[in-house]
């Protein structure tokens, strides 16, 4: 198998995971991305690719990052970063708008300098 299709696989499978996460029927999100149900079944069997366009739709009716749909993360992934995001918010309220803006300016330094794997 290529490795396109592989790609593919792993994203429908990533895509379906996150529609029934969301306890979403295939007609459900067929319907709100304006689409048929069994595009969306194609999609989550690796046979069809979505267009970006498509892409942008899906991501919009399930209010996720696309990166989540192509490369995967898991329930506890999740949690996980939003505990840390809910940790640095209560951090940075006991903060001066001096002090916020400054830790965003180094934030912003090392992830322009940083790759990230």
């Amino acid at each position: 198998m290529e490795q396109h299709e592989q790609q593919m696989i792993h994203f429908g499978t990533n895509l379906r995971a996150e529609r029934e996460r969301q306890r979403l029927t295939r007609i459900a999100l067929a319907n709100k991305i304006g689409t048929k149900q069994d595009y969306i079944a194609q999609i989550e069997r690796g046979s069809k690719s979505p267009s970006m366009k498509t892409l942008r739709r899906i991501v919009e009716a399930l209010n996720v990052s696309a990166d989540s749909l192509i490369f995967g993360t898991d329930e506890s992934e999740r949690d996980s970063v939003k505990g840390t995001l809910n940790e640095l918010i209560g951090l940075l309220e006991r903060k001066s708008v001096e002090d916020i803006n400054a830790l965003a300016d180094i934030v912003k330094f090392i992830s322009a300098r940083v790759k990230v794997s």
